[in-house]
C-alpha cells in the first residue's frame, strides 16, 4: 500500500494527512488561505511520519476545475484559488505524482472506499458551500470535465438570491452555510454564522426559522430530484451544518419523501470530518480518463 498525502481544501478550513492502509497517520488542520500553507502542512506531516516523500498526493478542492492540467478556474467561496495550478505547485514541492478533484467527488470516493461502502449513491457535502458526488455501480461518475454530481448548483428558483457562481436561485443560494448567512444579514439586520441561525431557528424564532425551513425545503426538492433521476441505494451526508442533523434532518428527509416516489436511505457519512481527506488520498486510484 502506497504512503498518499490527502488534501481537503474547505471554504472554510483545510485539512492535510499522511494517509496509510486507510489510515491518517498525522494531520493539520488550519484556516483556508493558500498553496504555501498547504506546502508547509504537507512537509510537516511528512516530517512527523518520516517519509522522506510521499507516493502520490490527492487533493480535493470546492471549486470548477481543469482536472487535466490540475489548475483551479473559478472557486465562488475562494476566489483567491482562481487560476493557481495545485499539480504544478505541488508536484515541484514533493516530486511525487498529484491528482486534483472535486472536493465533494473526493468524498464520494473516501465514501466509496472506506465508508459505506455502497455500491450505488449520491454523497452531499453541506457546509459553507453544497456540493455532491455521485456513484453508480460502484464507480465515481465524473462528468465530461470532472464537474459532475453538483447538486449545489441545481437551479430551484430562477428568481431566487443570487449564488456565487452567478446564477440565480441555486440550492447553495438558498441553503449553503455562506449564502444562509447572507440571508441572516439581510432578514435580521445582524451577521450570523449558519450554526448560530440553526439555534435560533430551535429556539422558534420566526425569521431564523423561516430561513431554516426554506434551506430544508430546497435540499429536499434537489435531493428528489436526483434520486428521480439516479434511483440511489443512499444518500450520504456530510459537512459542517450535519452537526445539527438532528434538527436539519427531519425536515429534509421529509420534504424529500414529499417530492418523491423514492425512498432511498440518508444517513450521515461513517467518516465524520475525515471523509474528504480520505478520499482526496484514494483519488490517485480512482482517476478519471478525461
Amino acid at each position: 500500500m502506497e504512503r498518499l498525502i490527502g488534501v481537503d481544501i474547505g471554504g472554510t478550513r483545510t485539512r492535510v494527512g499522511a494517509v496509510w492502509e486507510g489510515q491518517i497517520l498525522a494531520r493539520r488542520t488550519f484556516p483556508t488561505r493558500g498553496l504555501v500553507e498547504v506546502k508547509e502542512a504537507v512537509a510537516e506531516v511528512l516530517r512527523e511520519v518520516g517519509w522522506e516523500r510521499p507516493d502520490a498526493i490527492g487533493v480535493g478542492a470546492p471549486a470548477p476545475m481543469d482536472m487535466r492540467q490540475g489548475l483551479i478556474l473559478n472557486a465562488p467561496n475562494l476566489p483567491h484559488w482562481n487560476g493557481v495550478n495545485v499539480v504544478d505547485g505541488l508536484k515541484e514541492a514533493f516530486h511525487c505524482p498529484v491528482f486534483l478533484g472535486n472536493d465533494a467527488n473526493c468524498a464520494a470516493v473516501g465514501e466509496l472506499v472506506y465508508g459505506w461502502k455502497a455500491k450505488d449513491f449520491l454523497y452531499v457535502t453541506w457546509s459553507t458551500g453544497i456540493g455532491g458526488g455521485v456513484v453508480s455501480g460502484g464507480r465515481v461518475i465524473w462528468g465530461v470535465t470532472g464537474q459532475a454530481g453538483e447538486i449545489g448548483h441545481i437551479p430551484l428558483r430562477p428568481e431566487g438570491p443570487r449564488c456565487r457562481c452567478g446564477k440565480k436561485g441555486c440550492l447553495e443560494a438558498i441553503a449553503g452555510g455562506a449564502a444562509l448567512s447572507d440571508r441572516a444579514l439581510e432578514r435580521l439586520g445582524e451577521r450570523l454564522s449558519a450554526a448560530e441561525l440553526v439555534e435560533q431557528a430551535r429556539k422558534g424564532k420566526p425569521i431564523p426559522l423561516a430561513l431554516i425551513d426554506e434551506a430544508c425545503q430546497a435540499m429536499g426538492q434537489a435531493l428528489a430530484i436526483v434520486a428521480e433521476l439516479l434511483e440511489p441505494e443512499m444518500i450520504i451526508f456530510g459537512g459542517g451544518l450535519t452537526n445539527s442533523w438532528d434538527f436539519l434532518g427531519p425536515k429534509v428527509v421529509e420534504a424529500m419523501r414529499a417530492m418523491s416516489r423514492l425512498r432511498p436511505r440518508v444517513e450521515l457519512t461513517r467518516l465524520g470530518d475525515d471523509v474528504g481527506l480520505l478520499g482526496a488520498a484514494a483519488l490517485p486510484f480512482h482517476f478519471p480518463e478525461l
